[in-house]
């Protein structure tokens, strides 16, 4: 058994006709960050800076930016602040969420690992991730793929 902040890994892949410039808006502008993911969040969005998102009301998960790379990459560490004992075993910065953002088809491919997850919480995350990613997509204005 995994020990919190352990070796589980999430891995999820969706792909968003908006390019990764638009997209990326919505990984570190605090108010479009609400639009797909979480009641309240206090960002900073640089390496060193601090990331706090509640999720859901009195579940905020805490961590620090690791990588913000313009157009590409964002990264923090990640873990939790609940009354949920659960989550709560995840401590703030315990695991890692690294997002990487690629061009294609006229649109973005995101990727989304999440590691160093306890087994006890591996698949709440995975659920929970795959729910925003779809509420990602949706939030995200699209544009009309060119004719082939």
């Amino acid at each position: 058994m995994s020990e919190p902040g352990g070796e589980g890994v999430v891995e999820r892949e969706i792909f968003i006709l908006s390019p990764p410039e638009e997209v990326f808006k919505f990984l570190i502008d605090p108010d479009r960050l609400m639009a797909w993911f979480g009641i309240e969040n206090d960002i900073d969005p640089r390496p060193g800076g601090k990331f706090e998102v509640e999720v859901s009301r009195g579940n905020i998960a805490r961590g620090t930016y690791t990588e913000v790379i313009r157009f590409r990459r964002v990264a923090f560490t990640w873990g939790w602040i609940s009354p949920d004992p659960t989550l709560a075993a995840l401590r703030p910065g315990a695991s890692l969420v690294e997002i990487d953002l690629e061009p294609k088809d006229g649109g973005t491919l995101l990727r989304l690992r999440h590691s160093r997850l306890s087994d006890e919480t591996t698949d709440i995350h995975r659920d929970r991730w795959s729910r925003h990613l779809a509420k990602l997509a949706s939030a995200v204005p699209h544009r009309r793929k060119p004719a082939p």
